[in-house]
């Protein structure tokens, strides 16, 4: 689509400087003396336009909450079709914009490029994690499941375009089209679940490894985010703010789908434990999370009365939700305590 938009546009521009070559002609004018500044005119406002228009165009930042992914079949995993539709949100139905070179008008764009790739850490890592608990008892030893498959291709630099990073000139698979592979990946799996060739025990210590390894994830935020108020909340322009903000509110964002769908999948453990009320606290923190939308991003002092600080506000929110994991897993390990 917006290909098409800035064909367009140059269709545009040609015509306009074919109407005053004409004029020009037809009052005998030199030509040849104004048209390289007509050219160049042209070329200038057509760079003025291409990025601001097409970055403008490109930009969206998806922190939809009210999305439901709902498995084909009950003994698919909703989680799964959660991670499938994530990588379908961010590759397909939008550009994705980490790997574009400098002639891709998105490729100023920093923060949504950030929160994509933040998105895809989560998924990477919660990926890996939920293939070991899934595939355990994979029938074929010998062949890696789909999952696994999967999980691999999730772990794919997610800026890379078309040549590898070291060497400039060897073409190489660019990260979208290995997405959209491990999303073929996780529908095949799905589909393997269907008709019964794998199976898919929900289990209270899967559950709690996953839950473990998520949080781990978000320590790395907090810790980030931490450490970026700590060194530049006192800076009058912290111009990285934004950029640390977008990445880890995409990470938190990818959990709040990931953990939707896996309350659904792990209903009966989280209902048996006694841990409904603690679920939806954990979703509410991750949702709130993601409802921090600043026009701008302030890292302001904390001791500020008029500066904001979104950093902290949204590390509060994941210092919450690992807390509330934290007492889950505990539920989870120790059940006669609960």
């Amino acid at each position: 689509m917006l290909r098409h938009k800035l064909i367009s546009l140059l269709a545009i521009l040609k015509s306009k400087f074919n109407i005053y070559k004409a004029y020009l002609k037809e009052r005998s004018e030199n030509f040849s003396e104004v048209s390289f500044d007509i050219v160049i005119l042209c070329i200038l406002g057509f760079l003025c336009l291409y990025y601001p228009v097409g970055a403008w165009l490109t930009n969206k930042i998806d922190r939809r909450i009210d999305i439901e992914t709902i498995a084909a079949e009950p003994s698919q995993s909703q989680t799964i079709n959660s991670i499938s539709a994530l990588i379908n949100q961010e590759v397909n139905e939008k550009i994705w914009t980490p790997n574009l070179p400098f002639f891709f008008p998105a490729a100023i764009l920093d923060n949504m490029p950030n929160y994509q790739l933040g998105i895809m850490n989560a998924l990477s890592k919660f990926t890996t994690t939920f293939e070991k608990c899934l595939d355990r008892n994979f029938p074929d030893k010998e062949n890696h499941s789909p999952l696994y498959k999967a999980a691999v291709l999730l772990r794919y630099p997610g800026t890379v375009w078309m040549f590898d990073a070291q060497n400039k000139i060897k073409p190489v698979p660019s990260a979208s089209s290995q997405y959209r592979k491990a999303r073929r990946m996780l529908n095949k799996y799905n589909l393997l679940l269907s008709a019964n060739q794998q199976a898919f025990p929900q289990k209270a210590p899967d559950l709690a490894l996953i839950l473990r390894k998520s949080s781990l994830n978000m320590a790395q935020s907090n810790n980030q985010l931490s450490a970026i108020i700590r060194e530049n909340s006192s800076s009058w322009l912290d111009t990285q703010a934004d950029n640390t903000f977008y990445f880890n509110q995409g990470k938190i964002y990818a959990y709040y789908q990931l953990f939707k769908a896996l309350g659904q999948d792990y209903k009966t453990v989280i209902v048996d434990n006694n841990q409904y009320q603690n679920w939806i606290s954990l979703t509410k923190a991750l949702e709130d999370a993601c409802l921090i939308q600043p026009l701008i991003i302030r890292n302001g002092e904390l001791s500020s009365m008029t500066a904001p600080n979104h950093l902290a506000y949204l590390n509060s929110y994941i210092f919450k939700a690992r807390n509330t994991i934290e007492k889950i897993i505990s539920a989870l390990q120790h059940p006669e305590k609960k």
